[in-house]
């Protein structure tokens, strides 16, 4: 029995996560699973983010046993929407800003070998003296502004994260014609932008890698179990999950600060 202080309602995200998790699970079992879920994490006054991680980690199990009590038959089609819009929104909400990062944090941050160049005294290298110069930089100019954005969205995390994810999930509900998902999508990107605009909700160092890692959770599971996406979309979903375990690792390591510092600076 918990004491004390009557725990605080489950937030936007704490839902969002609750209901991405559940849309992994056979179509029979997750209003179920989901319902108890959310009973868990009302008992709970802290530690409800820790909680969902460690539900990601039991999706294996709950699919088996939903295979085994026979609540995962039934015809494809039924879980079909639900796990292709979730892969699409991942692949291109998740993948843009975790894939930017790697291009332009990590990549160059190696290849030009800049802790070298510290160590010899010559200074942290701009990122931007890395640039292409000329025509080929003017050619180039649209992807740098794409990567560069996408980059600082993966370091920010939070709220812009939550604004890619939304813009995404747009973008898929128009693809797919389901407009209540396209109007769900623009509304949390709307309210994630608001957050960081008129709110003036802390835009860096409020998400060290959390949000990246848990979306990045979800594209693994998603990659593996599923049993309605083409393999070509199980690949990249596991690429990117694991892209978005690297960006959690970098906010929380020495060597993850320094590049982070030298491409922020």
């Amino acid at each position: 029995m918990v004491t004390g202080a009557a725990p605080a309602a489950l937030t936007t995200g704490v839902r969002l996560a609750v209901a991405t998790l559940a849309l992994l699970l056979p179509a029979a079992f997750r209003d179920r699973q989901r319902a108890e879920w959310t009973a868990d994490l009302l008992t709970l006054p802290a530690g409800r983010w820790r909680y969902l991680f460690g539900a990601a980690r039991t999706l294996p199990a709950l699919r088996a046993a939903a295979h085994r009590a026979g609540l995962a038959r039934g015809p494809a089609a039924v879980a079909s929407f639900p796990s292709d819009a979730l892969a699409r929104t991942l692949l291109a909400g998740l993948g843009w800003p975790v894939l930017s990062w790697l291009l332009m944090v990590p990549l160059p941050y190696f290849l030009f070998d800049i802790p070298g160049r510290i160590a010899a005294g010559g200074g942290p290298a701009d990122p931007k003296d890395l640039w292409p110069s000329g025509a080929l930089f003017v050619v180039l100019l649209p992807l740098i502004l794409v990567l560069t954005l996408g980059a600082y969205v993966a370091l920010a995390g939070g709220w812009l994260l939550a604004a890619s994810i939304g813009l995404a999930g747009a973008a898929v509900g128009v693809g797919l014609r389901r407009l209540w998902l396209a109007g769900a999508g623009l509304a949390l990107a709307a309210t994630a932008l608001l957050a960081v605009t008129v709110a003036d909700l802390p835009l860096f160092n409020a998400d060290p890698g959390y949000g990246a890692a848990l979306l990045g959770t979800t594209a693994v599971a998603l990659g593996l179990w599923s049993r309605t996406l083409t393999r070509w979309q199980r690949r990249r979903l596991l690429t990117i999950g694991l892209a978005a375990a690297a960006v959690l690792a970098a906010h929380h390591t020495t060597l993850g600060a320094a590049m982070h510092a030298w491409y922020l600076d």
